[in-house]
Parts: structure tokens; C-alpha cells; sequence
């Protein structure tokens, strides 16, 4: 059975990329029927807290991509955090020094650091000499025995090509000449990453490593681990990275990273699955770029993977989240506003309800956050705007035409009747506005402008049928009467 893993470290909040990561491996195991295994690499104690790794875990849960067993659910290859397998990895520790795969180190840093610039004195690469390569096994145990410290080294063969068929950017190969005898343990306590990764994918029985590209580099030293016990290594995949819009590595310097930061501002989880699960990704059979879970679990391979790095594109991220919402107003008028009414500082929700499912409405949601923002014209107290703003020069509107438009404006909506809700009401109220185009002789934004401008106080706004519909007659007179009074 195909098992794949997702082990974030947690010294930071839930980043977008891991979710990227999480989601792939998520689509991979599903679409082949596998299991997806949810660790935890906490053996960073100066950078990661407990507060870091609930961030994680339950917002991994949240989005519904935390996998089938792990340190949400339990199972039975446990336990799922690094900080509580020491006991594992000391046991395979000292198997690989036993069986002389991996050897102690007592080289000072002193040493190490006149070692390294020596070698780049004579633009050497950096790499370990072998001094204590050639010690004996039973001596430096009794050193390590009594005290003394020392760090563990994998032995590394000279002339062995390392070669994996990446599942996205195919037959890979380093010769093991470009490494030296890497630590994989500061002590038999304290393993390293290449190390524990190792122990912990094999202890697993993980079958496909599906992660990043920035750790291509550690795959030959990890291949050289596996090899060294005499494990079955597993299928790689490394995934391209997610770029800012100028290219370079996303970071929190150009776009938000943390996925708080994106549901805060009102990006609902499956718009931003689907929208990650298009950075770097295509079905390749198809233009579709709205998709249910179960529609990418059927389509997602790793053989449509980009090679290259994708850009998170903030507007592509908007058209999907805008799809999303219009979709669920739609469908679920009434669970829409449960998800969104105490954004809304508004209690008639039989009204609200209508505004969201009017059509004059419709897209101008991207993301929840600009809820309230679309519905302020008609909601929020109108702003003391300038006179300005009604006299747009664009539409070349003197005083006099403003004076006259108002008026006449004023006096046909105070004619009309109408519930304020009642959009079957709308035609009307348009068509008499419209009307006064030729009434009185002048251009559709001569007069349309400013009657939409006093309505909402705003440059933007929904048409004013609509504002005049859901402000009421009795407000939208008096609206009229503010514009009036700045003239």
C-alpha cells in the first residue's frame, strides 16, 4: 500500500507552502487509495513551541488534509513526534556504529574551522578530512564511555552514483564524491534531521517522499542512511517551490505566508485548497480550474507536476475565493450568512440575505472581508462627502445641472412607492431615473452619476435602483436632501 508522510516543523505558524505540501501528498494518497501520515519534527527546542504545533495540527485538520493516522489520530506506528522516539533513534544509532557503518568524531570545532579555511585558502569545498575515520570502534567507545564527546559520522562511500527516477523531475543522480562523512548525530542523543527523517520514514513504512525541492540536497544523504541499514529506500518527488510574483522565494516580506492570515481576511479553506492545489499543478486534460476534492483526489498525478517554480498570484487567489463565494450564496443562502453575519454589523438578516442573492451583487464578493465594505452604501451612516463628488468633472456637471437633477430626482422618488426590500420594485425606480435623461435634456452621466453618488456617499456602489430598493424610500429622500443641501 502506498503510504506518504507530511512532518512540518513547528517554529512558525502554519505556512502556505507546507499546506501546498500537505494537500499533494493528500491528493496522491487518495487518488491511489494510500494512507497519508501526519509527524511532527519537534526536536527544534530553541524555535519550537507547543503554541506553533496546535497552529499546525488543527489547522491541518481544519482544512480536512491531516491524513489518516498521526499525531491527530493516533495509529500504530507511533508515537508521531520526533521529541518522543529518542529511544528509537538511539537504537538504530548504535546499530550503525556497531555494524561500523557510522563511526564517533572527536574533532574540536577549532579544528574543523582551520580545516575548512584551509580549504578554502586553497578553494577547496568544504568537506570533513577523515581524521577519526580510521580510529578503532572499541577505543573511541570507552572515550564516549567516559565522558568524552564527540559527534557521529555516517561513513560515506567514495565513486557510488546515487541515482533516483524523481516522480517530477525524473532520473536524478549525485556521485557520492561530492559528500564527505556528514554527522548524522551531535550524540546518541541528540540524532540529526537526515537521520531521524530516515529512521522515521522507514519505521513507518513510508513508500513515496513527496516534498519540496529545497530538499533535493538531502536526499543522497539520506539514500546513503537507508543504505547503510539496508533498507528498502522509497520513491522521491520534490515539488516545485512557491515564488513571489518578481520570482523569488515566497516570504513574509511580499505576501502573507501564514495561512491564519488568509482565512482571517476571509479566504475560505477550499478556495485556498484549490487555488494551491494550482500552483504548480494542472490535470493537463482540461481548461477547468474550479474543482471539488473529489474532483482533484480523481485527477491529481504527480506525472502533471511543474518542474519549474509557480507564482502565488494574490489575483488568481481572488478570482477563485470570488467563485467559491458566489457558489455558496447560491446554494446555501442561509449558511453563507451564518458564516459571515458577525462580520456584518446588521441584524435584519431576512435583508441582508436578499442584498447577497441580488445580482447587482453578484461577484462583487472576493473574500468575506470586503462584505462589509459592499454593503457600507447601503448600511454604514452616510459619510460627509464633498460636493465634489457629485460634480464629477468627468461628466462636466455645473451647479445648475446638479441643482436641477437632484431636485427633479427627489421629487419622482418621492412619488414612487415601494417597501424598502422589495427588489420586484427595481425597474421602476430605474426606468423613472433613466428617464429623466431625456426629460431634461442632458447625458446619462449628467444625471445618473449624481443621483448614485448621493445615495452612497461613495465613488463605487452598486447602481442606484438597487441602493434606493434597500436603503427605502424614506432614506433615499433624505440622502437626496443632504446632497441638496451642499449645493
Amino acid at each position: 500500500m502506498i503510504r506518504v508522510r507530511i512532518p512540518p516543523s513547528p517554529t512558525g505558524l502554519l505556512h502556505i507552502g507546507t499546506v501546498r505540501t500537505a494537500l499533494y501528498n493528500y491528493l496522491f494518497a487518495k487518488h491511489n487509495k494510500g494512507v497519508m501520515v501526519f509527524r511532527i519534527e519537534d526536536t527544534d527546542k530553541e524555535r519550537g513551541t507547543k503554541e506553533f504545533e496546535n497552529n499546525i495540527v488543527n489547522g491541518l485538520v481544519a482544512l480536512g488534509i491531516a491524513g489518516d493516522e498521526g499525531v491527530h489520530a493516533g495509529g500504530k506506528f507511533g508515537p508521531y513526534r520526533q521529541s518522543e522516539r529518542t529511544e528509537i533513534y538511539k537504537k538504530y544509532l548504535k546499530e550503525l556504529v556497531e555494524k561500523d557503518q557510522a563511526y564517533y568524531c572527536f574533532c574540536s570545532k577549532e579544528r574543523l574551522d582551520k580545516m575548512r579555511e584551509d580549504q578554502a585558502a586553497k578553494k577547496l569545498p568544504p568537506r570533513y578530512d577523515g581524521t577519526c575515520a580510521g580510529l578503532d570502534p572499541k577505543e573511541s567507545a570507552k572515550r564516549v564511555a567516559a565522558g568524552e564527546k564527540a559527534v557521529i559520522r555516517l561513513r560515506v562511500p567514495q565513486d557510488k552514483d546515487l541515482k533516483w527516477n524523481d516522480g517530477v523531475r525524473g532520473v536524478t543522480m549525485i556521485s557520492s564524491r561530492e559528500l564527505d562523512d556528514f554527522v548524522i548525530a551531535k550524540s546518541l542523543d541528540e540524532p540529526l534531521y537526515n537521520f531521524t527523517v530516515v529512521v522515521d520514514d522507514h519505521t513507518m513504512e513510508i513508500t513515496h517522499v513527496i516534498r519540496g525541492e529545497d530538499h533535493i540536497s538531502n536526499t543522497p544523504k539520506q539514500m546513503l542512511i537507508f543504505q547503510a541499514f539496508g533498507w528498502k529506500i522509497p520513491e522521491f518527488a520534490h515539488l516545485p517551490l512557491i515564488l513571489n510574483d518578481d520570482r523569488s522565494k515566497m516570504s513574509k516580506r511580499k505576501n502573507k505566508v501564514s495561512v491564519d492570515d488568509y482565512l482571517k481576511d476571509g479566504y475560505l479553506p477550499e478556495a485556498i485548497l484549490n487555488f494551491l492545489a494550482l500552483i504548480g499543478w494542472n490535470p493537463g486534460d482540461t481548461e477547468q480550474e474550479i474543482f471539488t476534492m473529489d474532483e482533484l483526489v480523481e485527477k491529481f498525478t504527480l506525472e502533471h507536476v511543474h518542474k519549474g517554480g509557480a507564482v502565488f498570484d494574490i489575483k488568481k487567489l481572488d478570482w477563485v475565493n470570488g467563485e467559491y463565494i458566489r457558489k455558496m450564496i447560491k446554494e446555501d443562502v442561509d449558511a453563507f450568512y451564518e458564516l459571515v453575519k458577525d462580520r456584518i454589523p446588521v441584524k435584519d438578516s431576512a435583508l441582508v440575505k436578499k442584498i447577497l442573492q441580488d445580482p447587482d451583487f453578484d461577484g462583487r464578493f472576493k473574500k468575506l472581508s470586503e462584505i462589509p465594505t459592499e454593503l457600507a452604501p447601503i448600511f454604514a451612516p452616510l459619510p460627509d462627502y464633498p460636493l465634489s463628488l457629485l460634480a464629477n468633472e468627468k461628466f462636466k456637471i455645473t451647479p445648475e445641472i446638479l441643482q436641477t437633477v437632484l431636485t427633479t430626482a427627489k421629487a419622482k422618488i418621492d412619488g414612487l412607492k415601494w417597501e424598502r426590500g422589495d427588489n420586484t420594485k427595481a425597474k421602476v425606480i430605474s426606468d423613472t431615473m433613466i428617464g429623466l435623461v431625456t426629460e431634461l435634456g442632458l447625458k446619462n452621466g449628467q444625471v445618473l452619476w449624481p443621483i448614485r453618488a448621493a445615495l452612497s456617499g461613495s465613488e463605487r456602489s452598486p447602481n442606484f435602483a438597487t441602493l434606493a430598493i434597500y436603503l427605502g424610500k424614506e432614506e433615499a429622500v433624505k440622502r437626496l436632501d443632504f446632497a441638496l443641501s451642499k449645493l
